[in-house]
């Protein structure tokens, strides 16, 4: 327990929020069956559940090299991947490589933080909503239905497939929340412990639900059970919709968390 952080150091956010992050894809990729490397200064990951590079730290003078490295990777095996790019002071270097070699921009996040002794949890209640734990597979069928909402349902069942791999119970590091609306699926979230931080992630509301207040339920559950389990910071990504949100609980954004894609058939190296 030693290893918690108890408070937020502004400077440092970042890399610990970006750190989390890493950990957290990592762990899922392994967890699923996958297989993690870390070659050239890069950390990516091959599963079903995660493809995605997620950190690099090579210099700028390997970094074309690094890049080469792993785009060939996934090109040899055709899958389409991420790449995630955390705040640096080499960001805009890294984000040149990366469209240099075919991968495109996709979105921006930014990371955020809270002392879980700050939440602001003056939230209305939700009449009806109810909060489960995860503890079954046909709540984890269901909690990935909401959450993946309105994929197509071949892509729900091979993500649910995966899922099933993934240690959930009470001494996972991984924690699922359902969210039921008089008895209905209707809301996601879970929380990932590193050893440091609490990270939330896939606070999701089903459309017909949202604008009820049951985003900030949600995120107040998973900031109370981290809190139960001794951690002091939570920390996540927002999306546009989901920001306002956070900064309501009293989240404050700590650094830009960008994602770039490469698919199959996107130009290669320039």
């Amino acid at each position: 327990m030693n290893a918690i952080l108890q408070h937020i150091d502004p400077a440092r956010m970042p890399a610990i929020i970006d750190d989390s992050l890493v950990a957290y894809r990592g762990w899922l990729c392994t967890a699923c069956g996958g297989q993690l490397y870390h070659e050239r200064d890069v950390w990516w990951a091959d599963s079903r559940l995660v493809r995605a590079a997620f950190h690099m730290q090579p210099p700028l003078d390997a970094l074309a090299q690094s890049v080469e490295h792993v785009l060939a990777y996934f090109a040899r095996s055709n899958h389409g991947f991420q790449w995630f790019l955390g705040p640096s002071e080499h960001y805009q270097s890294y984000a040149d490589a990366l469209l240099a070699h075919g991968l495109e921009y996709d979105e921006e996040e930014p990371g955020m933080a809270i002392e879980l002794q700050d939440l602001n949890e003056d939230a209305p209640s939700v009449p009806g909503l109810t909060i489960q734990p995860v503890r079954s597979l046909a709540q984890l069928e269901q909690w990935i239905r909401v959450w993946l909402f309105p994929l197509h349902e071949a892509v729900i069942r091979q993500v649910i497939g995966s899922y099933a791999r993934v240690p959930f119970g009470p001494g996972s590091p991984n924690q699922f929340y359902l969210g039921l609306l008089d008895g209905k699926p209707v809301a996601t979230v879970c929380n990932f412990y590193d050893g440091h931080v609490a990270a939330i992630h896939y606070v999701v509301t089903l459309p017909e639900h949202r604008r009820q207040g049951i985003g900030s339920a949600m995120t107040l559950r998973a900031a109370h059970e981290a809190w139960a389990r001794g951690y002091r910071v939570a920390v996540l990504t927002a999306s546009p919709s989901g920001r306002p949100v956070y900064q309501r609980l009293g989240f404050r954004e700590y650094g830009a968390f960008n994602t770039y894609v490469w698919q199959p058939g996107d130009k290669e190296q320039a």
